[in-house]
């Protein structure tokens, strides 16, 4: 293996942890499309060509995006640790973040950090994968100027907007209140936090 492949020694919070965050590799790919599939299309799997037809296309949106500059769009797995070898395993969990222009009637700022595609495998949901995933993507934030994270999660999805909540977001709007109070799309809830 070469230097730059090689993956740094564990920290003691890494030894404690059962997951490691590190960015996503082209390698990663079927993986991370595995998780959003189990997470945000389960139902998917019952018409296998439906299934295939959205593999591909969530793993070429992904590629896209992977090329984009690494000051613009980042994509974050998290992975079991292989305890006999300290290196990573298995992905079981991604996030993006990425620099978004915001709504045309905000004049500032004109951009901010914008998170999506949290999921976690099913089999490791509830075990800080998810967490430790947010925490990393406020270091990045930071990292590119932004002292503020936004997103967005469905309002009838608890489990998610809970999970958001105890990270410390808080609401800031409701997306498509019109289209959502007419019952032809589910609410969508803006949250943000504020980032140090």
């Amino acid at each position: 293996m070469s230097q730059a492949n090689a993956e740094p020694a564990l920290s003691p919070a890494d030894r404690r942890s059962p997951f490691r965050i590190r960015a996503a590799q082209p390698k990663d790919l079927p993986a991370i499309t595995g998780v959003l599939l189990a997470s945000f299309y389960p139902q998917a799997k019952a018409t296998r060509w439906l299934y295939w037809l959205m593999r591909i296309g969530i793993q070429e949106d992904i590629k896209t995006r992977l090329r984009s500059p690494a000051s613009q769009y980042t994509c974050l797995v998290a992975t079991t640790i292989q305890p006999e070898s300290a290196q990573s395993g298995a992905v079981i969990g991604t996030i993006e973040i990425s620099q978004r222009p915001c709504e045309a009637w905000q004049l500032f700022p004109t951009k901010r950090a914008y998170l999506s595609n949290l999921a976690i495998s099913p089999a490791h949901r509830r075990q800080g994968a998810a967490h430790q995933l947010l925490l990393t993507t406020e270091s990045i934030a930071l990292s590119w100027g932004f002292h503020r994270i936004y997103l967005h999660v469905m309002a009838d999805n608890p489990a998610a907007y809970a999970l958001y909540v105890q990270a410390g977001y808080q609401p800031s709007e409701v997306s498509n209140p019109i289209l959502s109070g007419l019952g032809l799309r589910p609410r969508r809830l803006l949250l943000s936090k504020h980032v140090h």
